[in-house]
């Protein structure tokens, strides 16, 4: 009789992934083996080491990738709103959503802001927090806000698990959500120098599954894959080094971004999932909640959905092309999503001075037809490459 193969390490990271939109089968038998909660946020940004320190699990809604028909959704909301706004209000009508126990949204855009006002209309035995995070990042009273914003989030994770607030169990969760982002930052930096060893697809399904599984399994997961990744032997193509923004909150379905890298590209790196490690390293010295809101309030990374007008952004991606070695630029919009086109102006500028090639497309979590990118994305490669 045969033995079944052990899952290898990206099988466990695909098991998760596949959980993450519109299941969360997973969530329930973590929640129901470790008598933990579980906690729902949409994009982009979540100090998930709140949720850590009181036995919540952090868990992204990223959208249910064109899995679900979106027929309730389209009748409370306007035409005009992003798919993913209406994807996940169609997860909780659809009670996939049940396995949260809190239900986060924030100030990321006006359409995010009011789909938390539709989903408490709606889903009334869910408790449901709207996080508010400073609009003015370069002011002194930003991080005081910030804290007083985590602080009242605190209160409703001690009201909902029955858990006292301590300082020690939330540093504790910041260490380990910091050695994640750590690991992520070098599977990043590995793709940037060698994207032959890791396909786009591959990454992603490994970086989603941050936003999804209990964190000390996924950090040991992650290291032993980035080690399995650099002994693979595997010669690079003559393909172009393209740097992607635009994908932070709405994804691109995989089969988008498998057919940017079909058409000759190499995707050295993109804003996809950045809210798994935009953050960076927080200190553990100090009080945890500060701590937390200062790494919000004065990172100089640029996030389309923090304003911080001290940040010059043009300036930004000419100093990134020329440091990560890009040869053009992928400008993704999800369609109806103003922050993304926002940035893309002030981006557009900054290449256009430099002469530096760039292409904009649009998409939906929907898309299903992928020629035409195909077609776009090879005209573009071809016209740099045979420049």
């Amino acid at each position: 009789m045969s033995q079944v193969a052990a899952p290898t390490t990206l099988d466990i990271f695909r098991q998760w992934y596949e959980d993450s939109f519109t299941d969360f089968k997973l969530v329930r038998e973590w929640k129901d083996v470790n008598a933990w909660h579980a906690l729902g946020y949409f994009p982009v940004y979540f100090p998930v080491e709140l949720a850590e320190a009181f036995d919540t699990l952090p868990v992204a809604l990223y959208g249910a990738e064109g899995r679900i028909n979106l027929d309730i959704a389209i009748a409370h909301t306007q035409s005009f709103v992003c798919t993913i706004c209406k994807s996940v209000f169609q997860l909780g009508a659809e009670k996939r959503l049940d396995a949260f126990d809190i239900l986060v949204f924030s100030n990321i855009c006006d359409v995010a802001r009011n789909l938390s006002g539709i989903v408490k209309r709606n889903l009334l035995d869910k408790t449901i927090v709207y996080l508010h995070y400073p609009i003015h990042n370069d002011t002194e009273l930003a991080v005081s806000y910030l804290v007083d914003e985590y602080r009242r989030l605190v209160n409703i994770l001690e009201e909902t698990t029955g858990i006292k607030y301590d300082e020690e169990r939330l540093r504790e969760a910041i260490r380990l959500h910091n050695e994640k982002r750590r690991l992520i930052k070098i599977l990043i930096d590995l793709r940037r120098e060698k994207p032959w060893l890791v396909p786009f697809t591959e990454y992603y399904i490994v970086a989603k599954a941050a936003s999804i599984m209990p964190v000390e399994k996924y950090n040991k997961l992650l290291e032993r894959y980035i080690g399995e990744v650099v002994k693979r032997d595997v010669r690079p193509a003559d393909r172009l080094r393209i740097l992607v923004k635009g994908n932070f909150c709405e994804q691109p379905p995989l089969m988008f971004m498998k057919t940017i890298e079909d058409a000759g590209a190499y995707i050295i790196e993109d804003e996809s999932l950045i809210g798994q490690y935009w953050i960076g390293e927080v200190s553990i010295e100090g009080d945890p909640l500060l701590e937390l809101a200062k790494a919000y309030v004065s990172n100089d990374v640029p996030l389309t959905v923090r304003y911080h007008p001290s940040l010059d952004k043009q300036e930004f991606i000419k100093r990134e092309i020329k440091e990560k070695n890009a040869e053009g630029v992928l400008f993704l919009s999800p369609k109806f999503c103003e922050p993304s086109l926002y940035d893309y102006i002030i981006y557009k500028k900054a290449l256009d001075e430099i002469h530096f090639p760039y292409l904009h497309l649009e998409y939906e979590e929907t898309t299903s037809s992928f020629e035409h990118l195909r077609t776009m994305v090879e005209t573009f490669v071809e016209s740099i490459m045979f420049d």
